[in-house]
């Protein structure tokens, strides 16, 4: 029945049509589930050669976002970095008396 009404009155019958596609593909309030380099080494306050070598040890898992031959583009899962800082947690020694 939207393909019969004209422009104006196919917007108001669909109000998706209102807004550019890519509006409707963002979530506002959903968290980053992907972090770059840049941003896991300013959360562990390390520069980020030494997250590339937490990566190489295998200690920080990556998705990698390869578009083509060129260079590759990695990320760092929330959760994956979750993981490292809680392996990593050190217990407090007991207090000296």
């Amino acid at each position: 029945m939207v393909d019969r009404l004209g422009p104006a009155e196919a917007l108001i019958a669909d109000p998706l049509r209102a807004q550019p596609i890519s509006q409707h593909l963002k979530v506002p309030n959903m968290p980053a589930r992907l972090l770059s380099i840049p941003a896991v080494a300013a959360a562990l306050d390390v520069d980020r050669r030494t997250i590339y070598r937490f990566i190489a040890a295998g200690d920080l898992p990556v998705v990698d976002l390869r578009t083509g031959p060129g260079r590759s583009r990695v990320r760092i899962p929330v959760a994956g970095l979750d993981e490292f800082i809680s392996r990593r947690a050190v217990v407090p020694p007991p207090a000296r008396r």
